[in-house]
């Protein structure tokens, strides 16, 4: 009996602290939802999204609210929510790393973070530095969660540390960021972070780009790049910031990159290597039906393959006229390939495509389909779907049965299989 009426007791206490939270924050959830949208609202509760860190600050603090930071519950969730946002002609993504992919959806700056998920707003809140940005709203619940010292601190203008955050170097540089909106921080707090960031074992180049991985618009290949064979040290890198201001390009606004290949999206999400090849100097991904896709960045996560390899283990190919046995060019009839002979161009160059990409050939399916080698040093670029090529060897002519067994193959394939 005193089992159930605790039960009953607790939760009535529940309810009564849910009810006088909806009531207290009415306002401030009427001014976010009124903020993102109706189609924002609805797709961030679908996915049981969390909103949390500094546009929960802004709210409270009634100041202009910038960018949304979203997290998730888990990484289903997540990558549904990309999916479902992609759809949308006017969403773009221009950057995309380890820990966040930063997009646009709805007109709203929107940070989709996805280095961890978080079933609750303390564990979000645990994996921060400052208890003024430890405010969530849960769209599962429809609830603001908020840590004790969030409203005083906020009010005070104060900042206290979080040492259990995972980035205490972002922390560090975060400082100046909340001096600037007249935060302050005491010395021993300030030594605290300090203390922090001496605590961690940076070896090499791709561990300090993590713990830089906060600082968007920081080009983090000016601050650590190193020559090849050179020895990385801390030292070293200090010195490098040291003449960073001085570059021409430090005051510049970083370029957008739009990335517009979900399954590279995806494979980020779930930390999962994207194969890339870098040919002729330009960097190429090797997507998942085995052909290549121009990237302007590097990826989060990659394995590097060879590109004389890649050239030289694949095969290319080209419809072209076929009278008799004599194979002629569709866009200069006086151009020939024979089967068994090098082939090479009278002007700039000569254009096929991909296995995977004979449907989308200008000349899909008309006439006879060609199979060529292309040697590593003839082969010039990808563009769009044509591949450029100063010569190739004419290997054979492709039976139709088996190309038209290709392109079916590949209308069923699922470009997201492992």
């Amino acid at each position: 009996m005193s089992n159930n009426l605790l039960n009953v007791v607790e939760e009535a206490v529940k309810n009564h602290i849910e009810t006088s939270n909806r009531k207290l924050y009415q306002f401030e959830k009427n001014k976010l939802y009124d903020y993102l949208g109706t189609a924002l609202v609805n797709r961030l509760k679908m996915h049981k999204c969390f909103i949390a860190g500094g546009a929960i600050t802004s709210l409270f603090t009634g100041t202009k609210i910038n960018d949304l930071d979203i997290y998730f519950r888990n990484e289903d969730l997540c990558v549904k929510f990309v999916e479902d946002s992609w759809e949308d002609r006017d969403d773009w993504i221009n950057m995309l790393t380890k820990k966040s992919i930063l997009m646009r959806v709805e007109d709203k700056e929107i940070q989709v973070i996805h280095f961890n998920f978080f079933e609750s707003a303390q564990e979000i809140f645990d994996s921060f530095d400052f208890t003024v940005c430890m405010g969530a709203f849960d769209f599962e619940t429809e609830q603001f969660t908020l840590h004790e010292e969030f409203l005083k601190h906020n009010s005070q203008r104060i900042i206290k540390f979080n040492k259990n955050t995972a980035f205490p170097v972002v922390s560090l540089l975060r400082v100046h960021k909340y001096n600037n909106k007249s935060y302050t921080i005491s010395k021993p707090e300030f030594l605290r972070i300090a203390m922090k960031c001496m605590d961690l074992d940076i070896k090499n180049a791709e561990q300090l780009k993590d713990h830089l991985g906060g600082m968007y618009g920081i080009n983090y290949d000016k601050i650590i790049k190193f020559s090849e064979g050179e020895e990385f040290s801390l030292d070293k890198v200090i010195d490098k910031i040291e003449d960073l201001c001085l570059d021409e390009d430090y005051f510049k606004k970083p370029e957008e990159v739009k990335f517009d290949d979900l399954d590279d999206v995806i494979d980020t999400i779930k930390k999962k290597n994207i194969k890339i090849t870098t040919i002729k100097d330009k960097v190429y991904k090797i997507r998942y039906n085995n052909t290549l896709s121009v990237l302007a960045l590097k990826p989060a996560f990659y394995d590097e393959v060879s590109g004389k390899e890649y050239i030289e283990n694949n095969k290319f190919y080209k419809f072209v006229e076929k009278e008799d046995n004599t194979y002629k060019s569709h866009w200069d009839s006086n151009f020939t390939y024979k089967i068994g002979e090098i082939a090479e161009a009278k002007g700039d160059f000569l254009y096929f495509n991909e296995k995977n990409e004979i449907d989308k050939s200008s000349y899909k399916f008309n006439g006879a389909l060609l199979e060529v080698k292309i040697e590593y040093d003839d082969f010039q670029k990808k563009y769009d779907n044509n591949i450029l090529a100063k010569k190739c060897f004419v290997v054979r002519e492709v039976p139709k049965d088996e190309y038209m067994k290709w392109v079916n193959e590949e209308e069923e394939g699922c470009p997201f299989e492992d």
